[in-house]
């Protein structure tokens, strides 16, 4: 049998290419190494639409919330789980300078539709210190991305060819009008690895620049604010029970991939600044981002040879990057609707060297 298409890596990236390119009625082959050091297995899947120090609107943000709301909404339903969990996210300051750069953002126009009702400072100081003032963001999310890969491997189990196994690069075959992988014939491939498609011999050109990051899994009794994606210095994210993911932390510069007892203390250390109540430290992981120099998804086709794809670069906002730029990529392989600019590895061409 020939392939549409197969697809290298069942993270968050596969996941949603998976989904829309069976949406399109192809033929999918799957080749994952047992989701090894996947970003989207520890990742919180923060849908966020004000980020940073100086409370920027998320890229595209007013298309992507409602894409990706109605894709998880979608799977869900065909999944039967839920995945999809909306709060608000409350971004708490500890001091008057972050008060003053929120207050001088605070009246422009483009980020009134997120702004909540003025946030009850007097309730997360009962189990919070220095909250000193804060503001609540609506129409953020968080997504279930663990649960949503799990659930879909077993989909795919039943209705695609699917392989538990590391690429082997030496392996693929590129011959002009398919691929040959193994005892795999595919029309295409599509690599969506994560960081670790630096290590591609096709795609290692592209400007790559991972961020390792490390997150502490705390049990946390009685907390009182499950319902709310809480950033005081560090995120407090309910994950399942009485269990909160903490982080995380963001490195550029990295020895090793797995967690390191200094990233530990450094979490531990924020996490006892500003939390009151009792907790116990139940898991610590790491993970490594895959974040780029512009911070734009890698999207699109091979320079040199038309049958290779990549679907890569999601870093840390992966959870509403993910099926807007998946659907678009689908689109543009099935359809040959051009693919944004921003976003089309076509950027980069000029680094290729063949």
């Amino acid at each position: 049998m020939v392939h549409d298409y197969l697809l290298v890596g069942q993270g968050i990236a596969g996941t949603l290419l998976a989904h829309f390119l069976l949406q399109e009625q192809q033929k999918i082959a799957i080749i994952d190494a047992d989701h090894q050091e996947s970003s989207s297995m520890v990742a919180a899947g923060l849908v966020n639409p004000i980020t940073g120090r100086r409370f920027v609107k998320s890229w595209h943000i007013d298309t992507l919330i409602p894409f990706a709301k109605a894709t998880y909404l979608a799977l869900e339903k065909q999944l039967d789980i839920s995945i999809f969990d909306p709060k608000e996210v409350a971004m708490l300051f500890g001091n008057i300078k972050v008060e003053n750069d929120w207050l001088a953002r605070s009246a422009d126009a483009d980020i009134q539709d997120y702004i909540a009702p003025k946030a009850d400072l007097d309730f997360y100081r009962q189990f919070l210190n220095n909250v000193e003032s804060g503001v609540e963001f609506t129409q953020a999310a968080r997504v279930k991305l663990r649960d949503l890969i799990l659930h879909y491997q077993q989909l795919l189990q039943q209705q695609a060819t699917y392989r538990v196994t590391t690429f082997d690069y030496s392996q693929l075959q590129i011959l002009p009008d398919h691929v040959v992988y193994q005892d795999i014939k595919a029309k295409r491939i599509i690599f969506c690895e994560g960081y670790q498609a630096m290590n591609n011999p096709y795609f290692n050109y592209l400007p790559f620049k991972p961020a390792k990051g490390e997150i502490l899994l705390v049990k946390i009794p009685n907390y009182p604010a499950s319902q709310k994606l809480i950033k005081h210095g560090i995120f407090i994210i309910h994950w399942q029970d009485d269990l909160y993911w903490v982080g995380s932390s963001y490195l550029p510069n990295y020895e090793y991939t797995h967690p390191t007892e200094v990233e530990r203390k450094n979490l531990e250390t924020k996490l006892q600044q500003i939390l009151q109540l009792p907790y116990e430290v139940v898991e610590h992981q790491a993970a490594i981002r895959p974040t780029v120099k512009d911070r734009k998804p890698f999207l699109g086709q091979h320079p040199r040879y038309p049958n290779l794809y990549i679907f890569n670069g999601l870093g840390a906002k992966g959870s509403y990057l993910g099926p807007y730029f998946a659907h678009q990529l689908v689109a543009n392989m099935e359809q040959q609707i051009p693919l944004d600019d921003l976003v089309n590895i076509d950027r980069y061409q000029n680094l290729y060297v063949g």
